[in-house]
């Protein structure tokens, strides 16, 4: 199988075209033209999960956040970059194209919420729906933290009826909830003035951590990739995990 195969087929579900100006998107490192016949997916392309496709003798790393964002000063040995190019290990990521797609990361925290009667906006980076019942802001911090598996969940206190999501660093979606009538929001990042904001509008806001709202999308990422390429073995990293704890 080419690797510009699985490009294309990258481009159909989460059209790159569709990224915000500023990220970086697409085939970031490989050429079009290499053999693949394993792929590993992962949230994180970091030094170990390098390793991990290096062992498992994976062509290619797919990935949601670019490995290369801002451009690169120096290329040194213990870095995912280096890596990628000594092993001759591909990398394509889909990030903010992957946000807004249809069956992507909103979609995929929707799923994992168990929202019903889900509207997908993806020029917000939102996905909006209803619980499954009416509860308190604790007891859907408590569900969202099960749900993602997450170390922890800070929230601001609300009703539960309309809920909008906004993955990892959304935490500027609490304004379009509010504005859209919806009373609880979930991200995965919020700073201290949109805690605030969340108080004085009345919106029982969630913040479960960038990485537990993003991970939740790798699993059906490869569901796609693997109903279209029967062909190619695609594993989900192991060594991809959320780089911090609670207590």
């Amino acid at each position: 199988m080419k690797l510009n195969e699985l490009i294309e087929f990258a481009d159909k579900i989460a059209p790159f075209g569709t990224a915000e100006e500023w990220d970086n998107v697409g085939l970031l490192v490989g050429s079009p033209s290499m053999e693949i016949d394993r792929a590993l997916l992962a949230l994180d392309i970091t030094p170990a999960v390098v390793e991990e496709a290096l062992d498992l003798g994976a062509q290619l790393i797919i990935s949601h956040h670019p490995v290369i964002f801002s451009p690169l000063s120096a290329l040194r040995p213990d870095t995912a970059e280096y890596l990628l190019a000594k092993h001759d290990i591909a990398a394509l990521c889909l990030h903010t194209d992957l946000d807004r797609a249809e069956g992507g990361v909103n979609t995929a925290l929707g799923n994992a919420l168990k929202l019903k009667n889900a509207v997908l906006y993806p020029e917000d980076f939102l996905l909006v729906g209803e619980p499954e019942t009416p509860c308190s802001a604790q007891e859907f911090a408590a569900f969202i933290k099960e749900r993602l598996n997450a170390p922890s969940v800070r929230f601001t206190e609300g009703k539960i009826t309309r809920v909008a999501v906004s993955s990892g660093g959304g935490g500027e979606g609490v304004e379009l909830a509010a504005k859209y009538g919806f009373d609880a929001f979930v991200t995965g990042e919020m700073k201290h003035h949109q805690y605030l904001y969340a108080v004085q509008h009345g919106i029982a806001a969630f913040d479960a951590g960038h990485f537990p709202t993003e991970d939740v999308v790798i699993a059906p990422l490869r569901e796609q990739f693997s109903a279209r390429f029967p062909e190619v073995d695609f594993i989900i990293s192991q060594a991809s995990v959320c780089p911090y704890r609670a207590v």
